[in-house]
């Protein structure tokens, strides 16, 4: 699908992986991460996966909103770790509240994202992020970057798990702005005041914003739409199984011309039907079995499809 080209991928905290649905796709992606952590840059850069990729890059920094030091607070569990303040109030409500014990803390550098990425001459087509509810601040420090960014994948809070961090909406409100829309979540994890897994309350998810086809097609001109992103534009949709939106998309390449050859537009929508087809039979077997559980369970329940 993408004919020779990559898909620009930024990964601000890469230190935790890429995410497992980009996996099967690393030879089509240009990986250039952000990781603040010094001990885990030679785990990535020698990593089997680094050599997978089509091009490999960390950069060794962290990100925010402005140039400049940082308060950090380290927990008990390092994953925990944030420059917000634990919420031990609510966070006592759950087990295992003492993984996000303060153990120490310190200052770090911090930049911007664009400021990063301004000597590199990288545009960034998809960004991630997952940081512990700083995922607003590096946001703000990345103005630029979301200019040319066709969708990101960002770990959203909806409750307050540190004081003060950013939730939900406050994240799509600012993208939303920017033209990059909510289109779904990805991942839901529940807390319950037994249990960290099953059911419970919404404590966080994984959320996917996207650049709608046609407020692609609008913005399209000689610098902004091209050959190259529109395959990546598919490739993305295609990786996130989001075949309406590709197939729309499709449509207005036919309509706007001039963008793909009419050649380029019927192999895609080919390849994007023929994986519509298999995504809506597993959708469908989903759905049944969803509706059988409904039955089972009672009216008060209803089956929710994340993909």
């Amino acid at each position: 699908m993408l004919d020779g080209d990559a898909i620009a991928l930024l990964d601000v905290g890469a230190s935790g992986g890429i995410i497992p649905r980009w996996h099967p796709f690393r030879e089509d992606i240009a990986f250039t991460g952000i990781e603040p952590d010094e001990r885990s840059i030679p785990e990535l850069l020698n990593s089997p996966d680094a050599r997978v990729f089509r091009s490999y890059e960390i950069i060794p920094a962290a990100a925010w909103s402005s140039s400049g030091p940082l308060g950090i607070s380290f927990t008990r569990k390092p994953m925990c770790s944030s420059h917000f303040t634990p919420n031990l109030p609510f966070l006592s409500r759950f087990p295992d509240a003492a993984r996000f014990d303060v153990v120490g803390s310190t200052q770090i550098e911090c930049r911007t994202v664009d400021d990063l990425l301004a000597n590199t001459g990288k545009q960034v087509d998809f960004v991630k992020l997952d940081l512990e509810g700083g995922e607003l601040a590096v946001l703000e420090g990345a103005t630029g970057t979301l200019d040319t960014c066709i969708g990101l994948h960002v770990e959203v809070c909806f409750q307050a798990l540190r004081e003060n961090q950013p939730l939900f909406g406050d994240i799509a409100r600012f993208l939303h702005e920017r033209g990059l829309e909510f289109m779904d979540f990805v991942a839901l994890i529940r807390w319950g005041r037994d249990s960290l897994d099953g059911p419970g309350q919404a404590i966080f998810g994984d959320a996917l914003f996207l650049r709608g086809p046609e407020s692609l097609m609008v913005l399209a001109n000689g610098e902004f739409m091209t050959a190259r992103r529109a395959r990546v534009y598919l490739a993305i949709l295609t990786i996130y199984e989001r075949y309406d939106l590709a197939l729309k998309f499709i449509d207005l390449l036919r309509a706007h011309g001039g963008v793909l050859s009419a050649d380029d537009i019927e192999r895609f929508s080919s390849i994007v039907s023929r994986r519509r087809a298999r995504f809506w039979r597993r959708f469908r077997f989903a759905s049944m079995l969803g509706r059988s559980f409904s039955r089972l369970a009672g009216q008060n329940y209803s089956f929710h499809y994340l993909y």
